[in-house]
């Protein structure tokens, strides 16, 4: 059995945190979004547009590099 590597974890729990930032920036929203057709107002007076899809995509990129930095060959 593979060692957690370090970097893995690293790149893991970056690829949570903007995993998390896509999911209140955005998935929750979302409906509100295509209703209004670019930006929506949430209840704290934040205003949240289509480009907090942005983050979903980074967090992918960091998953993708800690499964490389865990799995990938050295």
């Amino acid at each position: 059995m593979r060692r957690i590597r370090i970097r893995a974890i690293f790149l893991g729990f970056a690829a949570v945190f903007f995993g998390f930032v896509f999911y209140t920036r955005y998935w929750i929203w979302r409906d509100c979004i295509a209703v209004s057709q670019s930006s929506c107002v949430t209840l704290d007076g934040s205003n949240v547009t289509d480009g907090g899809m942005v983050w979903g995509v980074i967090a992918l990129g960091f998953l993708a590099a800690a499964l490389i930095a865990q799995f990938g060959r050295r």
